[in-house]
């Protein structure tokens, strides 16, 4: 279990901020990296350079700022990134809903969303989720190397679990 995490872990490490720079893999979502919410900006800087918690902080501090709806989706599906990082699983989840319901055509938002389902074990839904991301995105190399991954830890977990179920 505890290679899962990790690896889950890995997937929105790469999620959160892979993305961030401009121009790559497009598609209706984005990462904020601009100066309409300069505390925005500097939480995904903050998270893309691996200071997680700062990230946390600024984001927070720029989402009690007035920010358009797609800056504060973005917003959200940073501390969905962050949270999850930090392997704070249901925080990280509320984080990714309010983001989806604000803009349900991030796909890097479904990837966030994945990898936090993939760190609670859940991989039916985190398949769905990078499929729903793939509807957006379907050139997205990183929704792709997710399901790559979702599945074989999925397979992963089902090969564990029958080798440990022992006859009587």
């Amino acid at each position: 279990m505890r290679l899962l995490v990790c690896v889950a872990a890995a997937i929105v490490a790469s999620i959160a901020t892979s993305a961030a720079v401009h121009g790559v893999e497009p598609s209706h979502s984005s990462t904020i990296m601009g100066p309409s919410n300069p505390q925005l900006a500097a939480g995904a800087t903050a998270l893309d350079s691996g200071r997680i918690q700062e990230g946390i902080e600024l984001t927070l501090d720029g989402l009690r700022t007035p920010s358009s709806v797609s800056d504060r989706a973005a917003g959200h599906s940073n501390l969905c990134a962050g949270y999850a990082m930090l392997k704070q699983w249901d925080l990280a989840l509320q984080h990714c809903n309010t983001s989806l319901e604000l803009d349900k055509y991030n796909w890097r938002t479904f990837n966030n969303r994945a990898a936090v389902h993939s760190g609670k074990g859940q991989y039916d839904l985190a398949v769905k989720d990078i499929r729903a991301g793939l509807e957006i995105a379907p050139r997205s190399t990183t929704l792709r190397e997710s399901l790559r991954i979702v599945q074989q830890n999925k397979r992963l977990v089902s090969v564990r679990s029958r080798s440990s179920v022992r006859p009587p």
